[in-house]
């Protein structure tokens, strides 16, 4: 089984996020993290942001749910829409006869869910084309992870010094900047999908 160093960072980076944010806020939460870390410390600080990190990206999963609600779903279903932003008309029209070829599905069963996408991204793997796919991806979900690692740091220090709104804001506005390059990785992702799923042989 091939070590994939993302699979750790995009959990232990927001909940590094949060755990710092906490640290600063509460004096008492983790104090080896207001002192010179020694190995031991390190390593337990590393456990705990590792831990924070998977509750950090439960939200993440309810936070995207919130996301894609207001862009009609996640952008994979997209392919299914009259006026989709992934595909130009031609590859649409590909699409199409594609997913009736392989699967005798169509994009309008994609934009109801129930559609064949996770073979589609299955026979890519299978084929050795997915290590651009799975960057977007990676990065997709780092995003999510940090947009609401510091969306609870603005909520924690919004509880502690309510009449500081500006540390609040500028941690809200980092969020903000978060979930824009999180769809913007999940764009590219769901293009990227169709895409080389068209050049398949």
């Amino acid at each position: 089984m091939k070590f994939d160093p993302y699979e750790y960072i995009g959990v232990i980076v927001p909940g590094s996020v949060v755990l710092f944010a906490a640290s600063l806020l509460y004096k008492d939460f983790i104090p080896a993290l207001n002192s010179t870390l020694s190995l031991g410390d390190f390593g337990l600080v590393l456990i705990l942001a590792f831990v924070a990190g998977h509750i950090v990206q439960a939200g993440g999963n309810l936070w995207e749910s919130v996301i894609w609600h207001f862009f009609g779903g996640m952008p994979t279903s997209w392919v299914g829409n009259e006026k989709n932003a992934l595909l130009t008309e031609k590859q649409t029209q590909r699409l199409s006869q594609r997913l009736e070829s392989d699967f005798e599905a169509t994009c309008e069963e994609i934009k109801n869910g129930r559609g064949p996408t996770r073979e589609i991204v299955a026979r890519i793997q299978k084929d050795g084309g997915s290590e651009r796919i799975e960057k977007f991806n990676r990065n997709y979900g780092l995003m999510r992870g940090i947009a609401v690692a510091f969306g609870a740091s603005a909520v924690l220090a919004v509880i502690k010094n309510p009449e500081d709104w500006k540390v609040a804001a500028l941690l809200f506005g980092i969020a903000a900047v978060a979930t824009y390059r999180m769809a913007r990785f999940g764009i590219h992702y769901a293009r990227e999908v169709y895409v080389v799923y068209l050049t398949l042989r």
